[in-house]
């Protein structure tokens, strides 16, 4: 076995590995005994290697894997947005003065709109 195939698998592999036994099956490559038998082998496969043995008889490859954006520009906004609110609640329940709440809303708005562009 090369070092590639034993390689340990990821959650979203193993899962792509289920659906693409899930597909064959739709096509009838497999019957339904066939794709018990695989889809018990692919949950319990901790290797590429092993995975790559259960479609060595059908046509096709496992899909590639989607690639992850690693751009978390949106949950950073809404974390800063959210502290801006959180801020601008404290600040009106100190004070008194409920006018905060309406700054602190209309700078997250405005600080949105502008990181949003």
């Amino acid at each position: 076995m090369t070092e590639a195939q034993a390689s340990r698998i990821t959650v979203a592999e193993r899962e792509r590995a289920l659906e693409q036994l899930s597909h064959h099956l739709g096509t009838g490559r497999l019957s339904l005994t066939e794709f018990d038998e695989r889809s018990a082998i692919a949950a319990a496969a901790t290797t590429k290697g092993q995975l790559a043995e259960l479609f060595v008889d059908l046509p096709g490859i496992t899909p590639a894997a989607p690639q992850v954006h690693t751009d978390n520009r949106l949950r950073q906004l809404s974390t800063i947005a959210a502290v801006i609110a959180i801020i601008a609640v404290v600040l009106a329940v100190a004070t008194g003065n409920w006018l905060w709440l309406l700054a602190g809303t209309g700078v997250v708005v405005v600080f949105l709109v502008e990181r949003l562009r």
